[in-house]
């Protein structure tokens, strides 16, 4: 059983590596980006000049069945151009999918949903393996926590600011935000990801 004090001192390990620290950010950021455009689409799509029914709409999240192709796509992309550049092309990738969104027509709002789908469950794919890889031996339990908060925290917070940035400037600003949320991620974690403690 470990002491309170070896609890602590593995969670300021966990917290302080500024490779774990990127792995985080991406959590934080490319979950709630990816809330907060489900969030908001189904408003977007069931009011003019689209008009779809509810259950129209709800057939946008096929594209989830993306995430295990995507999931094993990006082991395979680690394999080749290592974790930085296959995660950093992942957010990219998402960032790219939430733009294509932006016309009002519904064939680029289907195919910026299977990409920013597709990006996002590879970049959560390469963070979280990435976390893990790199967390100490006596601070395992506590880099899995602080992934799991920051992915959580990103879907709450990230994800409700998102549905209000929508709310109020419409679809527009919110692929403003998330896009800008997404490349500052993407350098963030290139940056962290790079540094040596």
């Amino acid at each position: 059983m470990p002491r309170p004090r070896e609890v602590v001192a593995a969670m300021g390990t966990a917290v302080r590596t500024p490779v774990l620290l990127a792995q985080y950010v991406v959590a934080f950021i490319a979950m709630g980006a990816f809330v907060a455009m489900y969030n908001s689409i189904g408003f977007r799509l069931v009011e003019r000049p689209f008009a779809l029914s509810a259950a129209a709409v709800s057939l946008l999240f096929l594209c989830y069945a993306l995430g295990a192709v995507s999931s094993v796509t990006a082991g395979f992309l680690v394999g080749r151009v290592g974790r930085r550049r296959a995660l950093v092309g992942a957010l990219l990738g998402t960032a790219l999918g939430a733009a294509l969104t932006l016309p009002d027509a519904l064939i680029f709002v289907v195919a910026g949903f299977v990409v920013l789908t597709a990006g996002f469950f590879a970049a959560h794919s390469v963070a979280n393996g990435w976390a893990a890889a790199a967390a100490p031996d006596g601070a395992r339990s506590q880099v899995s926590g602080a992934y799991t908060t920051s992915y959580y925290l990103g879907s709450s917070v990230l994800g409700t600011a998102g549905s209000a940035v929508y709310g109020r400037g419409g679809w527009d600003w919110l692929i403003v935000v998330v896009v800008a949320a997404l490349v500052c991620g993407a350098l963030a974690a290139g940056w962290l990801a790079s540094t040596r403690r």
